[in-house]
């Protein structure tokens, strides 16, 4: 038995009362629920809102987002932040605080999950479908960053409790999915075809996180770890319980429930948009190609955004910062040559946290001129923000993906030639022309931009809506696991109708429209089965999702973290200093495969326990 007395000590719910789209958000603190608060519907909603609310801390804060960009390689450490620990997998790792966010902010929503499930009755069993959807989300975060987890909070297992309780067991990985797939299939059954209120679950994203959970439970029983790194001692048995026969089945459980939202995508309302950039654009979140989002609100009364925040220092852990992590630092001495300034609600605030690594603009995004997402994606021309200036509205940085196309460059192909042929001074005050980047100054990710501007208050996290879940996410899993399974065909038709719609569209923030056809792009972009490997899965899961909280889980879940960050050449530094990404791949071990348990955690224990609940390694 293992002393988590820590964890209950977090427990007090948060209920909040919601009757409409915006009360949704409205919070209204309560405390010391007891178990009669859940007979009601008013209780249960209350709830239920605690429960969608708590989300925010995991997804576009600061902490959800380090803990699963930086050290891998889609991103490596900007240059402002803390990210340094994390990214470096150094000895200073379990004092990374960014851990602390999933395992202290989960159990509390779990348990008052585990009280509407327990209490709710009646009509309010549609209720408990949202219920327990939030809780196979809360635990699936929570499983695959620190791996098995406990079940019982102190009430029995999946069992409301009202006090702490000093013992439990940390249940193992594949008992946590276990519960996890009754949940979600009992959500599956009791949630409405379509949910008609935004942010709200409906079945779609029941049946992808499904899809999703039997997914990790194959790569759990189908990789080894025993041989990833020399001079690790750690036993195959603290990561891996290899089973051909129960991978295959994982497999073949998530390939046929994926398809069951895919082969009936219109009666759950959800598909594909016809252009890759209107997927993530401003005031569109909530689009058919979206099955999940966390909810974010403008109303400065209840919002949890930097200056407007009525909540303080704990608000802030919930501010959705995605929109300042990706941005370069524009207005900084790698940047703007006297012609930018500091516009939050056009540029962003240029934190620059997180750097895009060169293996993912230059070998993910290889292809520029086929496939539009790499313009759809990232931001490569800045022009002269600053109105007194006589080169306002002119191109000030222009870093191009490749440099024989673009509108972006035939707008300013004139300078570049200039530049190039003749260095001229002159030129190079104008428009900084740099096929490289820095750790301040690169291409930023748009995905997350907040065009609205945050209103009277531009400098504030972005108040959009943060897409957890995307239909393009359930082909990819579905091409995951028909390859697996050796039906490489299916896996091939499932990625073209991804890199089919990527041909298409290039008008919005592509710089290469009327330079493609795209009827020849599209045939183009279709690969056959020569092509199919889990690499070239793992990069176009990069081209369609990067940066969007996936890619360390993706990366361990497939085994393939170490050898990646181990590909050599400084593959994955910058042009500036590759350091960091030397720094990861010499230090990365097998253990990191799991995330170290909170230190609060482990000095709330004492004796045996806390020497045997820490994960291995740390």
């Amino acid at each position: 038995m293992k002393n988590i007395k820590y964890i209950y000590s977090l427990i007090l719910a948060t209920a909040l009362v919601f009757t409409s789209c915006k009360d949704f958000l409205d919070e209204q603190p309560r405390s010391n629920l007891t178990p009669d608060f859940f007979t009601t519907t008013q209780g249960i909603e209350s709830g239920l809102t605690a429960a969608y609310s708590g989300l925010r801390y995991q997804y576009g804060t600061q902490s959800g987002l380090s803990i699963s960009c930086v050290g891998t390689d889609e991103s490596t450490k900007g240059g402002d932040g803390n990210e340094e620990q994390i990214n470096n997998y150094g000895v200073d790792l379990l004092g990374a605080g960014h851990f602390q966010t999933p395992w202290n902010r989960s159990f509390p929503l779990i348990n008052t999950c585990n009280g509407i499930v327990d209490y709710a009755t009646g009509a309010n069993l549609a209720l408990v479908a949202e219920a327990k959807f939030l809780r196979a989300q809360y635990y699936y975060t929570l499983v695959t960053t620190f791996g098995g987890v406990p079940l019982d909070l102190g009430g029995g297992k999946l069992k409301f409790t009202t006090s702490p309780s000093t013992t439990s067991v940390r249940n193992t990985a594949i008992e946590v999915y276990e519960a996890m797939v009754q949940d979600l299939k009992d959500a599956i059954d009791g949630l409405p075809q379509i949910s008609q209120i935004p942010g709200r679950v409906g079945k779609a994203a029941a049946i992808h996180y499904l899809a999703k959970t039997y997914l990790a439970m194959a790569c759990y029983y189908d990789y080894d770890y025993t041989n990833e790194i020399q001079n690790d001692t750690l036993s195959t048995a603290s990561y891996s319980n290899v089973n051909p026969t129960e991978a295959k089945k994982y497999y073949e459980l998530a390939l046929s429930t994926a398809k069951l939202l895919i082969d009936n995508r219109g009666s759950y309302g959800v598909g594909l948009l016809a252009d890759f950039a209107d997927v993530n654009e401003t005031g569109n979140e909530h689009n058919i190609e979206s099955l999940f989002t966390v909810e974010h609100t403008s109303d400065y009364t209840f919002d949890e955004s930097g200056a407007g925040a009525s909540g303080g220092a704990e608000s802030g852990l919930k501010e959705n910062r995605a929109n300042f992590m990706f941005t370069a630092y524009y207005d900084g001495p790698d940047g703007d040559n006297g012609l930018l300034e500091r516009t939050p609600n056009v540029y962003g605030r240029g934190w620059r946290r997180f750097v895009p690594t060169k293996y993912l603009l230059e070998t993910v995004f290889a292809d520029k001129v086929n496939d539009t997402r790499y313009y759809k994606t990232f931001q490569s021309l800045w022009v002269c923000n600053k109105s007194n200036h006589v080169d306002y509205e002119k191109p000030a940085i222009f870093m191009p993906g490749v440099e024989s196309y673009g509108k972006a460059q035939l707008e300013v192909q004139k300078v570049i030639d200039l530049m190039k042929t003749k260095g001229s001074a002159s030129a190079k005050k104008l428009i900084r022309y740099s096929p490289d980047y820095t750790r301040n100054m690169f291409p930023t990710n748009l995905k997350f931009m907040d065009t609205n501007g945050n209103g009277e208050k531009p400098g504030d996290s972005s108040h959009r809506p943060f897409i957890v879940s995307k239909f393009s996410e359930t082909l990819l899993i579905a091409a995951e696991a028909a390859f697996k399974l050796g039906k490489k065909a299916e896996s091939v038709e499932y990625i073209n109708e991804l890199r089919v719609r990527a041909a298409k569209g290039n008008v919005l923030n592509t710089h290469i429209s009327g330079l493609v056809n795209e009827t020849a792009a599209a045939s183009y972009m279709k690969i056959n089965e020569a092509q199919l490997t889990l690499d070239f899965i793992l990069d176009e899961r990069s081209r369609e999702l990067c940066n969007e909280q996936l890619r360390w889980f993706d990366l361990v879940r497939t085994n393939t973290l170490i050898p990646r960050l181990q590909a050599g050449d400084n593959k994955f530094g910058t042009s500036d200093d590759s350091s960091y990404a030397d720094k990861a791949a010499a230090n990365v071990r097998r253990y990191h495969h799991l995330r170290p348990i909170p230190q609060g955690q482990m000095d709330a224990m004492t004796g045996d326990n806390k020497k045997t609940y820490q994960n291995p390694g740390y």
